[in-house]
């Protein structure tokens, strides 16, 4: 037998001079069968390494038992605990995980999206990049009807779930805190504002000021692209205002280390 040959059923039968249906029988342990038979047929299989074809399978019931999964970036400890817990969830319940990255990119995330429909994944789980600020290519998968989740960073219109945090009240509370503990020019730095976390964790640090009396200002709020090079850039305009913050509220913990 050639290497790399995968045995078929159709060569198991031949061997044991039986039809191919008593072989896919025997294997799916179909209790039609007698106990004997079935025996030898999987004696055989095992003998000759036969391996189910999970492609071909997977096409005869429209499922490959296969999730897409797209994330900003792999590196980050906060996506590669998402994939972790994503991992895990779906191995207990038999499916596998295809994980790509978008390195912040819309034309990578579209690229990404385009790849695991085409190998026929049963549905995709994806956080959108810091540049998608257009969303045909999530609409698209909608009138297709396949399947989607949006989680943490997600777009609101469309009709999908999504798994995100408490953006507004978490946002709240951190400009609460500091405001109970004296802050009263509490410098807010926010992502790209076409971002649903972005406006959502904004608003809870508005609403904070506001009970507190103390009106928006412009200059206190900070838009970096979240890139090390513009976490720093907002780090230095920090430094250089006149009116000097007594506090910094950061979005997301890299842009806080970036600018601490």
């Amino acid at each position: 037998m050639k290497k790399g040959h995968q045995v078929t059923m159709k060569e198991i039968a031949k061997k044991l001079g039986v039809s191919v249906s008593t072989i896919s029988r025997a294997l799916k342990d179909s209790p039609e069968l007698h106990p004997e038979t079935k025996r030898k047929i999987v004696e055989m299989a095992k003998e000759m390494n036969y391996q189910p074809n999970l492609l071909a399978q997977s096409l005869r019931i429209s499922r490959t038992k296969t999730l897409g999964v797209i994330v900003p970036e792999i590196t980050s400890h906060f996506f590669a605990s998402c994939i972790s817990g994503i991992q895990d969830h779906a191995n207990k319940r038999g499916y596998n995980v295809m994980i790509c990255q978008s390195n912040e990119s819309i034309d990578q995330e579209i690229a990404n999206i385009r790849t695991l429909v085409a190998s026929q994944v049963d549905a995709l789980l994806i956080s959108l990049s810091r540049e998608t600020n257009h969303y045909e290519h999530l609409y698209e998968l909608y009138s297709r009807e396949i399947p989607f989740v949006l989680f943490d960073r997600v777009q609101e219109d469309i009709p999908v779930s999504k798994v995100t945090f408490n953006d507004a009240g978490g946002a709240y509370q951190v400009t609460h805190h500091l405001l109970e503990m004296g802050c009263r020019n509490i410098v807010f730095v926010s992502g790209p504002e076409d971002l649903y976390i972005s406006k959502k964790r904004k608003e809870g640090y508005l609403k904070a000021l506001n009970e507190y009396g103390i009106k928006e200002n412009s200059d206190f709020i900070k838009v970096t692209d979240l890139t090390l090079e513009g976490n720093i850039e907002v780090a230095k305009e920090i430094a250089a205002m006149k009116s000097r913050p007594d506090a910094v509220f950061c979005m997301i913990d890299p842009v806080a280390v970036d600018v601490l």
